[in-house]
């Protein structure tokens, strides 16, 4: 080989090489790393849940002939919400309570009428998401019932009454009479003979509650349980999983990333997570409140169970809690087993705390009817104890207490215990029997 082709094989060999470098150079698209930007957590979507699914009713209320009757019966309040979510609302205002002429607390538990009730007030701006309003603009307002009034119905439309009772605040919406009188023959007539009767109690002057008049058999169940993905859930809240570092504590894990601390405590199956840095707050209207953290539950692994409802909301807070409820009871746990619960902050999560496992299959041979006491007798019990300020008791309810335990093959069991409850304010007491009872607050 010569010298002259020995260098034109060179020049094209460095030509190529050039070439090359430089397609690699403009082809490049480095890994940045996101640990700055908190905003871009990784989605999770399982059961995802709608506002229907989650923001229903706990109980229905029927007042007729001086009588009450009462079901909590899931089956039927979903019959119900099926109905009225498919009437059109129209012309919907605020009636002023003075206008009314009687006591706010005698007109909301009127003779002939309805109570649809909700745990906690729900904001309209929500719930219209549900329901049909065709109204352009709505006003602003929440509500933890909606009434219907057998004597109101007449002519082509009627009134429906949306009712806060802690605000005493009312409004209304036309509905069409027919599509009500259909209604009350369907749900209202006939109450009496299958809903058990109820008594009602006036605890202060702004305040009636209704309690039943005989003892309840409610189901003991006990169930095997399912866990949620931890690394999942992880991958979930951190924005960079690769920059977390896991540490062992005394019973569970520790997940943090230098800002934000997961915590699992494997005793009682819970995860608790919070983001120091969004400690400070702005606050949101509680229709948006509510439905971001809705969207949150939906986005950040799921729900993991279905029965999960929407229980409580404080927005100077900026606080939401979701409770278990099955068969229709409220489900109670004093370590939160049995709530999610979230803290907002001034751009995203501050604090999110909630059970990582769900209630898998019942076991047949633990189910067994245990007998309640009668609401009179609870109230008797609330009224004899000196420590218990009866006149500042909000509600009355009977729940299940979930407890946790092994079997012979050391696998977790809840059982669920029928147990009276009473509340005041946002908590939750178990009503005290003759030797005593659980007198932490149940959130």
């Amino acid at each position: 080989m010569n010298f002259e082709r020995a260098k034109s094989i060179i020049l094209i060999i460095l030509v190529g090489t050039s070439i090359f470098l430089t397609w690699s150079i403009w082809t490049y698209e480095p890994e940045y790393d996101k640990f700055g930007d908190q905003s871009n957590y990784i989605k999770i979507k399982s059961d995802v849940q709608i506002v229907s699914d989650v923001v229903k009713p706990v109980s229905i209320l029927f007042h007729g002939n001086g009588q009450h009757f009462q079901t909590s019966d899931p089956v039927e309040i979903n019959k119900m919400e099926k109905e009225f979510s498919q009437w059109s609302f129209t012309g919907v205002k605020e009636i002023p309570v003075k206008r009314l002429q009687r006591k706010f607390d005698d007109f909301v538990h009127e003779d002939g009428s309805i109570e649809i009730e909700f745990s906690d007030d729900v904001p309209i701006s929500l719930y219209k998401t549900v329901l049909n309003i065709t109204d352009k603009d709505v006003p602003s307002f929440s509500f933890d019932r909606i009434i219907i009034k057998q004597k109101d119905i007449s002519g082509n439309e009627s009134a429906v009454y949306f009712v806060s009772y802690d605000q005493e605040k009312i409004y209304q919406g036309m509905v069409d009479s027919k599509r009500l009188r259909d209604f009350m023959d369907d749900f209202y007539t006939g109450s009496y003979s299958k809903h058990p009767e109820y008594t009602a109690e006036t605890i202060n002057s702004k305040r009636t509650l209704f309690v039943p008049e005989k003892s309840i058999e409610v189901n003991r169940l006990q169930y095997y349980i399912d866990n949620l993905d931890i690394g999942n859930l992880k991958n979930a809240l951190f924005n960079d999983p690769k920059y977390v570092r896991q540490e062992p504590v005394s019973n569970g894990e520790e997940y943090t990333d230098g800002t934000r601390l997961m915590t699992i405590n494997k005793e009682n199956y819970l995860i608790s997570y919070i983001n120091p840095a969004q400690k400070i707050k702005l606050f949101d209207s509680s229709g948006d409140l509510l439905q971001k953290s809705i969207d949150f539950i939906n986005d950040h692994a799921g729900w993991e169970d279905n029965n999960y409802r929407f229980a409580y909301m404080s927005e100077n807070e900026q606080r939401v809690v979701f409770r278990l409820f099955v068969n229709g009871y409220p489900a109670f746990n004093e370590s939160g087993m049995t709530e999610i619960e979230q803290i907002w902050g001034k751009e995203e999560i501050y604090s999110y705390e909630r059970p990582y496992f769900s209630l898998a299959s019942v076991l047949p041979s633990e189910e067994s009817v245990e007998t309640l006491p009668s609401g009179r007798e609870v109230l008797n019990q609330l009224k004899s104890k000196d420590n218990i300020d009866f006149k500042s008791v909000e509600d009355i309810s009977i729940g299940y207490q979930l407890n946790k335990s092994l079997d012979s093959k050391l696998v977790t069991l809840v059982t669920l215990e029928p147990t009276w409850y009473y509340r005041i304010g946002d908590k939750w007491f178990i009503v005290p029997g003759d030797t005593g009872g659980d007198q932490s607050g149940l959130e």
